[in-house]
């Protein structure tokens, strides 16, 4: 009876049935649960080691202490020559090329070097180097010309004047006759300490005379040759004295004359100065115009590719003179919003608007300082250093610009993200 009453249940249960209830699942299936549970503890174990910084978000500019300095043409024309190559070393002053002018390059450099030599040497009121190193002949100074010829005039008149010419002779000379005129004045006083030494003598030996021809020893007439005696000796010491006098005024008026000569000669050496420095102030206008010269040390940077004989126009950027010492750093503006939440410390994210950080990466550095006093606009003032420099995440060095426009992130909370959770939960839980 069993046996029947089995069969007509399996009579009743359909063969689809039948496989539903004989098939085993897959073994994801029938342990997929514990598979969850792990994955929920890998994702939360993650939370542990995942940082989620906070990030205030706000503009930025590059500064830089000594940055480089651009050198612009000043005129329109044709590069004549170029000295330098791009990215090489120049000093101070050095020239770099020079645009096309009415004037050779080679004798304006040759005048100003004469300019210089000169006015170190006639500073020291040496001025026979004008004879000895003249004025070189220099006839195609185009511009310059006009202001060259002027200065030979003046040239000529200082040479004659101060260089071992008739002035410069007559001083001599006149300074030999104060000197023989002090020496015969030394003579006279000798001779004039002589002579009032013999007058002192014979007036002793009058007032022995006077007080006998007194005591009637001698007679009157015999006194009279002494007194006479004594009145030569008079006589002479005076004109001694009448010789000193008219020594001193001898040598009074060369001195005079020497006063005048030196004033002539002291104006010429004005004039001569004032014209060296007026040819020496139109070669520097002139160099400043035509020649590029290199603002200080440092290395040269061309802005395009320049080839000698290639026009440019005036004003045109030409080169970059990138200094040996340069201290580059960033000014932040920050509004009041989440200012407090920026603290001195902070690393920093700096993306340049010029250099897209996808291609060049982005800079980092450390906020340094914060401002407590507002701008005009609300706003405060950060400084952030550059640690690396120009040189980015991605090891590239971007080209400095000054005040080079930048997006700046200041990470101002470094926190992991289980703690932002945990606070999360903490604030539903609250309310």
């Amino acid at each position: 009876m069993p046996n029947q009453l089995s069969l007509h249940q399996h009579e009743l249960v359909s063969d689809e049935i039948h496989e539903v209830i004989g098939y085993k699942p897959h073994w994801i299936v029938r342990r997929g649960n514990f598979i969850f549970f792990l994955i929920i503890l890998f994702l939360l174990s993650l939370t542990w080691f995942i940082k989620y910084p906070d990030i205030v978000n706000t503009s930025a500019r590059l500064v830089a202490i000594n940055p480089p300095k651009l050198i612009t043409a000043k005129v329109e024309g044709r590069i004549l020559k170029l000295f330098v190559v791009n990215e090489q070393t120049v000093v101070k002053d050095q020239h770099l090329g020079y645009i096309e002018s009415a004037a050779n390059y080679e004798q304006v450099m040759k005048l100003q070097n004469w300019i210089n030599r000169t006015m170190n040497v006639t500073g020291e009121n040496n001025y026979d180097v004008l004879i000895s190193d003249p004025l070189p002949d220099l006839s195609d100074l185009g511009e310059l010309q006009v202001n060259c010829q002027a200065f030979e005039n003046e040239f000529s008149e200082t040479k004659q004047i101060l260089s071992g010419g008739y002035y410069q002779k007559k001083r001599n000379a006149l300074q030999k006759d104060v000197q023989f005129l002090s020496i015969l004045k030394t003579n006279t006083t000798q001779q004039k300490q002589l002579l009032e030494q013999d007058q002192q003598l014979q007036q002793k030996e009058y007032s022995a005379y006077e007080t006998l021809a007194k005591d009637k020893v001698i007679a009157s007439l015999e006194l009279n040759q002494y007194k006479s005696k004594l009145i030569t000796k008079d006589q002479s010491l005076q004109q001694v004295n009448a010789q000193i006098t008219n020594s001193d005024m001898n040598k009074h008026n060369k001195e005079k004359e020497l006063l005048d000569l030196q004033k002539i000669i002291t104006d010429q050496q004005q004039k001569f100065r004032s014209a060296l420095l007026n040819l020496k102030s139109q070669v520097e206008k002139w160099i400043q115009q035509y020649v590029l010269v290199a603002s200080e040390e440092g290395k040269v940077l061309f802005v395009s590719s320049l080839q000698e004989n290639e026009m440019i126009t005036n004003g045109q950027q030409l080169f970059f003179i990138q200094p040996n010492q340069t201290r580059v750093y960033a000014e932040l503006m920050a509004a009041q919003n989440r200012l407090g939440k920026i603290k001195t410390g902070q690393r920093v994210m700096i993306k340049a608007e010029s250099y897209p950080s996808d291609e060049f990466g982005y800079l980092t550095g450390t906020v340094s300082y914060i401002s407590n006093i507002p701008s005009r606009r609300d706003s405060f003032l950060i400084k952030v250093d550059l640690p690396k420099g120009l040189q980015t995440n991605y090891n590239k060095t971007i080209f400095f610009k000054n005040n080079l426009s930048a997006q700046a992130e200041v990470i101002t909370d470094d926190r992991k993200l289980v703690d932002r959770l945990a606070g999360q939960l903490k604030q539903i839980w609250e309310r």
